[in-house]
């Protein structure tokens, strides 16, 4: 029997030889697929600090599908009067989310006292983390006269630009019709008393 690929049995090599290693060979790492306690306490730091749910989930090693299964059995098990890991993280992310727009809402009236402070991002990031509870809604537009629509429109520059081009195109039609119209020389009296001769030689 011949000796492996590069051993020189002259000069063996030192020390043992490597062991080999039991079990299934190493993988790929990828996204939790299990709820561990582990991510349960790293999604709920996460969304205390004002994280998205994504962001979370992706922090604690999983994704935001699996974190809304998670929450989807929770709330399940929850309407069947049922008690369990999920159920848990149900309530902790409901709690986090609610500790984080609980600080929003105490530095916006902060800054009802405080002319210093520009408030507009607390507003802008409360209505984004709960649109339900605030964003004011929008009314439909009050029609005009007789309903033909609102006074006012709001349009994009693009469509602006275009129904301008659309107007100016039309003008300039009927002025140019106008100008041809009046630069046609009115009939002569001779024309017209030679078309009354040909209408009376042809009685």
């Amino acid at each position: 029997m011949s000796s492996p690929r590069g051993y020189d049995p002259t000069s063996p090599p030192a020390g043992r030889p490597p062991k080999r290693k039991r079990g299934r060979p190493p993988k790929w790492n990828g996204p939790a697929s299990t709820l561990t306690f582990k991510i349960h306490r790293e999604v709920c730091e996460r969304l205390r600090a004002g994280a998205t749910k994504r962001m979370a989930a992706a922090l604690a090693g999983t994704t935001e599908v699996r974190l809304q299964g998670w929450l989807r059995r929770g709330r399940e098990a929850i309407e069947q009067g049922k008690r369990s890991r999920y159920t848990e993280l149900v309530q902790d992310v409901e709690k986090a989310e609610a500790e984080y727009q609980m600080a929003l809402v105490e530095a916006a009236t902060a800054a009802i006292g405080d002319k210093t402070m520009n408030d507009k991002v607390i507003r802008w990031r409360l209505s984004v983390a709960s649109p339900k509870d605030f964003t004011v809604p929008r009314e439909a537009p009050v029609a005009a006269g007789n309903g033909l629509g609102p006074l006012f429109e709001l349009v994009t520059p693009e469509q602006a630009r275009t129904r301008l081009d659309e107007k100016l195109a039309r003008f300039l039609e009927e002025h140019d019709k106008e100008e041809a119209d009046a630069a046609e020389p009115p009939p002569s009296k001779d024309a017209e008393e030679d078309a009354d001769d040909e209408d009376g030689d042809g009685s």
